[in-house]
C-alpha cells in the first residue's frame, strides 16, 4: 500500500542537524523523545516518562527499552545522548541555540536514563524535545558518512527508513521492525509540485493521495467535495518584514521609521488578495493559531499612509524629485504567495515614498545566505510550532545568528524573552509571551505581516494522516488507504 504527497516546497536533505529545513519525511522517518499531543502536552515516544525534582532543577527521562535505529545499532541513552548534543549546539560545538538556554548539561548515567540539569525550573523543557529540530538520529552513522547523510541514507528510529532522496522527491520505506508494529503503508512517496495548482491536479486525477497548500481560491469548494477531507487552521508561522537596524543611512534604527512602513502596509489586502481569506492579519509576531496567542495585540494593527507620511517627515525622510523618500534592496523567498506579499508590501510602501527593489532568492538555503550577506532588508516567513521559542531566535538580541538577521535590540522584548526562559507556570508562560507579543509589536524588531492558514487536503480513502496545530505535519506510523484505493 502506497501513499504520495504532494509537498510545495523543494526537500532539504534528511538531517535534523544539516538540513535547511523540516520537511514531511523528516516526521517519518525519526522520533523523538516526545510528541505533542492535541491538546498542546507532552506524550511519551522514545521515552515513556520523566520525574521532576522538587526543586524543578533536574528532569530525569525513562528511556524506552530496545529501541533500535534502522541500521539495528541501539538507541540507548548514549545514543539519544549524542544526537541531542550535536541538535543543542547547532553541530559547530559553539553556543547552544537559544531554546536551550534554560539546560545546564545533559547525561546519560545507565542506558535508560537521561538526565537534564536545569540553571533554574522551566516548566517548557518538554518543547525542546518533542520538536522536528530535536528529531533523533544516529549521530555515529551520521558523523561516519558526512555530506553523503540525509541524500544517501538517514538513520533514524520512525515507522519508515528511508529510500531515495532528491530535491523533488524523496521515498520512504516501511520500517518492519518499528518500536509499535509495523506501518499500514508500505512506501511513501514525497513530490515537490511548485504550484498550488498543480498539486490540487495531482489529487484530482489520482497521482498523489495528499498535499500540503491548494490555491486559496479553492478551499471553499473543496471544503464541500465528498471526494476529499480538508483539515485547516492557524500556521505556526509569521509572514514579515525585517529591516537592518545597522542600516542607519536608511533609519531603519529609528522607530518612527519602522512604524511608518508598519502603518503604509494594507495587511487586510494582502490576506483578501493574496490567501483569498485564508489568513489572518497580524501586529505581534504570533499568529492567531498558538496557545499563547494574545488577541489583544492585534488591536494595535492599523492601516493608516497618512500617519506614516507624518512620521517619514518627522524622520527626515522628505521625498525627493521624483517622490521617493528611500529606495530599499528587499531579499525575498522566491514563493508562490510569497511574491504575492512582497509585491503588495512594495505597492504600499511606494505610496508612501519608500521604493523597495524587489529580488527573490529559492527557499531555503539560497534566501538564508543572501539575508545573511548583509541584505538591508528582507520579506520572509518563520515555521515553528512553537511560535514564542521561534520569535526568540529571530528577534532577542542574543538570536540566531547572533544577534538576529534584522540586528535588533528592544530591552523591553528581551526582558519578556528571559520571564518565558524561566517561567515556572503556565500562568507565567501566558504573561511572558504576552508581554513579548505587545513588546514586539511596539518596538518592532520586525514587521509582522499576516498569518496564512495551513491547508491540507486527503483523499477521503485515506486515514490516519490527520495533521492538527500543535505540529507541523502529520504523523504517518498509523495511515492507510481503503479499499477503493488503487496504486
Amino acid at each position: 500500500m502506497i501513499l504520495r504527497e504532494a509537498f510545495d516546497y523543494r526537500f532539504s536533505r534528511v538531517d535534523p542537524a544539516g538540513g535547511a529545513h523540516i520537511d514531511p519525511p523528516s516526521v517519518a522517518i525519526y522520533d523523538t523523545l516526545l510528541v505533542k499531543g492535541r491538546d498542546w502536552r507532552a506524550r511519551p515516544s522514545l521515552v515513556t516518562g520523566w520525574e521532576i525534582s522538587a526543586d524543578g532543577l533536574e528532569w530525569r527521562l525513562r528511556v524506552r527499552p530496545g529501541v533500535r535505529f534502522h541500521s539495528g545499532a541501539p538507541c540507548d541513552a548514549a545514543a539519544l545522548l549524542a544526537a541531542l548534543e550535536v541538535l543543542r549546539y547547532g553541530g559547530d560545538g559553539g553556543r547552544q541555540v537559544w531554546y536551550w538556554d534554560p539546560v545546564d548539561r545533559v547525561v546519560a548515567p545507565d542506558p535508560e536514563t537521561l538526565v537534564f540539569t536545569l540553571h533554574h525550573p522551566y516548566s517548557r523543557l518538554p518543547a525542546l524535545l518533542w520538536g522536528t529540530h530535536t528529531a533523533i538520529h544516529n549521530e555515529a552513522a551520521r558523523a561516519q558518512q558526512g555530506e553523503a547523510y540525509g541524500h544517501e541514507s538517514a538513520d533514524g528510529t520512525g515507522p519508515f527508513r528511508l529510500a531515495s532522496w532528491s530535491p523533488e522527491r524523496v521515498v520512504a520505506e516501511r520500517f518492519d521492525d518499528y518500536r509499535d508494529g509495523a506501518p499500514p503503508l508500505s512506501r511513501i512517496e514525497w513530490l515537490f509540485l511548485e504550484t498550488a495548482a498543480d498539486r490540487l491536479a495531482a489529487l484530482r486525477s489520482g497521482e498523489v493521495h495528499c498535499l500540503h497548500g491548494p490555491p486559496y481560491s479553492f478551499v471553499d469548494e473543496l471544503e464541500h467535495d465528498p471526494r476529499v477531507r480538508v483539515v485547516r487552521y492557524p500556521q505556526a508561522s509569521n509572514i514579515y518584514l525585517g529591516l537592518d537596524f545597522r542600516r542607519t543611512d536608511l533609519h531603519f534604527d529609528d522607530l518612527r521609521v519602522r512604524q511608518a512602513l508598519s502603518l503604509a502596509v494594507d495587511r487586510a489586502a494582502i490576506v483578501r488578495d493574496i490567501y483569498g481569506g485564508y489568513a489572518h492579519v497580524t501586529a505581534g509576531p504570533i499568529g492567531p493559531g498558538d496557545e499563547y496567542h494574545d488577541p489583544s495585540v492585534e488591536s494595535l494593527v492599523r492601516h493608516d499612509p497618512a500617519e506614516a507620511v507624518a512620521l517619514l517627515d518627522a524622520a527626515g525622510l522628505p521625498p525627493g524629485a521624483d517622490g521617493v523618500r528611500l529606495r530599499v534592496a528587499c531579499v525575498n523567498q522566491d514563493d508562490e504567495y510569497l511574491r504575492g506579499v512582497a509585491a503588495s508590501v512594495a505597492r504600499d510602501l511606494r505610496a508612501v515614498g519608500v521604493e523597495l527593489e524587489l529580488h527573490f532568492a529559492e527557499p531555503f538555503a539560497a534566501f538564508y545566505g543572501a539575508v545573511a550577506a548583509d541584505a538591508p532588508s528582507f520579506i520572509s516567513k518563520w515555521l515553528w510550532q512553537d511560535p514564542t521559542d521561534a520569535i526568540i531566535g529571530f528577534s532577542a538580541t542574543w538570536g540566531a545568528p547572533e544577534p538576529n538577521w534584522q540586528r535588533s535590540s528592544v530591552p523591553a522584548l528581551d526582558e519578556a524573552f528571559r520571564a518565558w526562559l524561566h517561567a515556572g507556570t503556565e500562568d507565567e508562560l501566558h504573561a511572558a509571551s504576552s508581554r513579548a507579543q505587545h513588546a514586539a509589536a511596539a518596538g518592532l524588531p520586525y514587521i509582522p505581516l499576516v498569518t496564512p492558514d495551513d491547508v491540507f487536503v486527503h483523499a477521503a480513502e485515506v486515514e490516519g494522516w490527520e495533521p492538527y496545530g500543535a505540529n507541523l505535519y502529520p504523523f504517518y506510523d498509523r495511515t492507510k488507504r481503503g479499499q477503493s484505493g488503487h496504486e
